[in-house]
Protein backbone atom coordinates (compact mmCIF):
# COMPACT_ATOMS: atom_id res chain seq x y z
CA UNK A 1 0.00 0.00 0.00
CA UNK A 2 1.32 3.38 -0.95
CA UNK A 3 0.62 5.23 2.46
CA UNK A 4 1.34 8.26 0.87
CA UNK A 5 -0.88 8.71 -1.96
CA UNK A 6 -4.04 6.93 0.75
CA UNK A 7 -2.79 10.09 2.86
CA UNK A 8 -3.31 12.67 0.21
CA UNK A 9 -6.22 11.37 -1.38
CA UNK A 10 -7.82 10.85 2.15
CA UNK A 11 -6.87 14.75 3.27
CA UNK A 12 -9.18 15.74 0.58
CA UNK A 13 -12.25 14.03 1.78
CA UNK A 14 -11.50 15.54 5.19
CA UNK A 15 -11.38 18.70 4.00
CA UNK A 16 -14.60 18.27 1.57
CA UNK A 17 -16.20 17.91 4.59
CA UNK A 18 -15.87 20.70 6.88
CA UNK A 19 -18.13 23.16 7.44
CA UNK A 20 -18.09 25.86 5.20
CA UNK A 21 -15.85 24.52 2.34
CA UNK A 22 -17.48 24.67 -1.12
CA UNK A 23 -15.21 22.48 -2.71
CA UNK A 24 -11.72 20.20 -2.08
CA UNK A 25 -9.60 20.13 -4.90
CA UNK A 26 -6.12 18.21 -5.09
CA UNK A 27 -3.13 20.01 -7.28
CA UNK A 28 -5.77 22.74 -8.80
CA UNK A 29 -4.01 26.26 -8.94
CA UNK A 30 -7.03 28.19 -10.48
CA UNK A 31 -10.35 28.41 -7.80
CA UNK A 32 -12.82 30.52 -9.15
CA UNK A 33 -14.29 32.84 -6.85
CA UNK A 34 -17.68 31.22 -6.82
CA UNK A 35 -16.22 27.57 -5.68
CA UNK A 36 -14.56 29.73 -2.31
CA UNK A 37 -14.03 29.01 0.56
CA UNK A 38 -11.86 26.15 -1.31
CA UNK A 39 -9.28 23.81 0.16
CA UNK A 40 -6.46 22.94 -2.19
CA UNK A 41 -4.18 19.96 -0.95
CA UNK A 42 -0.70 19.80 -3.36
CA UNK A 43 1.10 16.85 -3.12
CA UNK A 44 4.58 18.79 -2.36
CA UNK A 45 7.72 16.96 -0.83
CA UNK A 46 8.33 14.03 1.47
CA UNK A 47 11.70 12.74 2.84
CA UNK A 48 13.27 9.73 4.59
CA UNK A 49 14.14 9.87 7.79
CA UNK A 50 17.48 10.73 8.65
CA UNK A 51 16.96 8.50 12.02
CA UNK A 52 16.57 5.27 10.42
CA UNK A 53 19.51 2.65 10.81
CA UNK A 54 21.91 2.71 7.33
CA UNK A 55 23.03 -0.75 7.64
CA UNK A 56 19.63 -2.73 6.88
CA UNK A 57 18.47 -4.86 3.39
CA UNK A 58 17.13 -2.31 0.62
CA UNK A 59 14.03 -3.34 1.06
CA UNK A 60 13.59 -2.96 4.88
CA UNK A 61 10.86 -0.17 5.88
CA UNK A 62 11.67 3.56 6.15
CA UNK A 63 10.32 6.17 7.75
CA UNK A 64 8.52 9.03 5.69
CA UNK A 65 7.95 12.78 6.79
CA UNK A 66 5.89 14.00 4.23
CA UNK A 67 4.49 17.78 3.99
CA UNK A 68 1.67 18.50 1.43
CA UNK A 69 1.20 21.79 1.26
CA UNK A 70 -2.42 22.43 2.32
CA UNK A 71 -4.08 25.80 1.04
CA UNK A 72 -7.67 27.63 2.58
CA UNK A 73 -8.42 29.98 -0.24
CA UNK A 74 -11.85 32.40 0.24
CA UNK A 75 -13.17 35.72 -0.99
CA UNK A 76 -15.21 37.89 1.16
CA UNK A 77 -15.48 41.30 2.97
CA UNK A 78 -12.45 42.87 4.11
CA UNK A 79 -14.12 42.32 7.85
CA UNK A 80 -14.90 39.09 7.69
CA UNK A 81 -12.22 37.50 5.65
CA UNK A 82 -9.52 36.97 8.95
CA UNK A 83 -12.43 35.03 10.97
CA UNK A 84 -13.47 32.85 8.21
CA UNK A 85 -10.19 31.40 7.36
CA UNK A 86 -9.43 31.04 11.50
CA UNK A 87 -12.25 29.40 11.43
CA UNK A 88 -11.79 26.93 8.06
CA UNK A 89 -8.30 26.62 9.66
CA UNK A 90 -9.45 25.38 12.78
CA UNK A 91 -12.02 22.75 11.48
CA UNK A 92 -10.20 21.51 9.23
CA UNK A 93 -7.14 20.84 11.98
CA UNK A 94 -9.78 19.50 13.97
CA UNK A 95 -10.84 17.00 11.21
CA UNK A 96 -7.66 15.76 10.62
CA UNK A 97 -6.25 14.80 13.98
CA UNK A 98 -9.52 13.76 14.74
CA UNK A 99 -9.77 10.96 11.77
CA UNK A 100 -8.97 7.23 12.76
CA UNK A 101 -8.48 6.65 8.84
CA UNK A 102 -5.49 8.91 8.86
CA UNK A 103 -3.97 8.50 12.11
CA UNK A 104 -4.10 4.85 10.59
CA UNK A 105 -2.06 5.27 8.00
CA UNK A 106 0.94 7.32 9.96
CA UNK A 107 3.77 5.50 11.90
CA UNK A 108 2.73 4.09 15.62
CA UNK A 109 -0.70 6.06 14.86
CA UNK A 110 0.83 9.19 15.98
CA UNK A 111 2.47 10.45 12.79
CA UNK A 112 0.21 13.75 12.40
CA UNK A 113 2.22 17.18 13.75
CA UNK A 114 0.73 20.70 12.90
CA UNK A 115 4.14 23.12 11.90
CA UNK A 116 1.48 26.24 11.45
CA UNK A 117 0.48 28.72 9.19
CA UNK A 118 0.81 31.71 6.90
CA UNK A 119 -0.93 33.77 5.17
CA UNK A 120 -1.72 35.99 2.21
CA UNK A 121 -4.27 38.46 1.84
CA UNK A 122 -4.90 40.83 -1.34
CA UNK A 123 -7.27 43.39 -1.42
CA UNK A 124 -9.27 44.19 -4.37
CA UNK A 125 -13.26 44.46 -4.62
CA UNK A 126 -13.43 42.08 -2.47
CA UNK A 127 -10.74 40.67 -0.34
CA UNK A 128 -9.16 37.45 -1.43
CA UNK A 129 -7.70 35.54 1.44
CA UNK A 130 -5.04 32.39 1.56
CA UNK A 131 -3.75 30.88 4.21
CA UNK A 132 -1.21 28.14 3.91
CA UNK A 133 -1.45 25.44 6.47
CA UNK A 134 1.86 23.22 7.31
CA UNK A 135 0.98 19.74 8.91
CA UNK A 136 3.30 16.57 8.49
CA UNK A 137 2.61 13.67 8.17
CA UNK A 138 4.89 10.85 9.59
CA UNK A 139 4.86 7.14 8.17
CA UNK A 140 6.36 3.57 7.21
CA UNK A 141 7.16 3.27 3.76
CA UNK A 142 7.52 -0.49 2.39
CA UNK A 143 9.37 -0.81 -0.96
CA UNK A 144 8.32 -4.25 -1.70
CA UNK A 145 4.57 -3.13 -1.37
CA UNK A 146 4.78 0.10 -3.62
Amino acid sequence: MDHREAILARLVEIAAGVEGVIKAYRNKSDVPERQRPAIVIWDADEQADDGDPTKRPTNAPRRIHMSPEIYILLSGSPEGVGTLINQIRARFVRAVFSDASLKDMTFNGEGIRYEGCATGLARGRSMEGEMGVSISFTYRMWPDKL
